[in-house]
This record gives structure tokens, sequence and C-alpha cells, in this order.
């Protein structure tokens, strides 16, 4: 994996049925849970985590699991882990 510290990965995961997004901190000592919690779409998440979640539906679905150096992974259709950009 990339320099991405564990408290920098989000498990985002697309519900197929209702588009809803689902936002959880894979980081156990996050100071900053500020984009965790549910979406009504992809649409209203932050810009950074839209655009990594762009580049990251266009990789194929695993196996294997191939990390985007510096965005995350795609995991299963539906769910993916993006990692927070480096300020």
């Amino acid at each position: 994996m990339s320099d991405v510290k564990d408290d920098d990965i989000y498990r985002i995961y697309i519900s197929p049925h209702t588009n809803s997004v689902e936002v959880m901190c894979l980081g156990m000592n996050v100071l900053d849970h500020d984009i965790e919690g549910e979406y009504s779409s992809v649409d209203d998440l932050p810009d950074w985590v839209q655009e990594r979640l762009a580049l990251l539906m266009m990789t194929k679905i695993p196996p294997p699991r191939d990390e985007v150096d510096g965005v995350g992974m795609r995991v299963d259709v539906d769910t993916f882990w993006v990692f927070r950009p480096v300020v």
C-alpha cells in the first residue's frame, strides 16, 4: 500500500438498490470524522471523494485487488476504499 496512514482510509459502500452511500472511516484514532455517515447519492459526497470514486469505478472488479496509488482500491462491485488526500 502507498504511504497512506490507516486513519486516512474510508470505506465507501454504494447501495445497488437505492444508490445511497455509506461512508465509514477504517482508522481507529481518527480526529476527522467529518465525512462519515449516510449520503443520498454520490453527488452529495465531498468533491475529493467523488473524484477518487470516479477513477476507481473504471477499475476492474477484483480479484485481484489493484490499488490505485494515492487514490484507493475497489473491493467489490459496490465497495471501495478511498484514501484521503495528503495535504
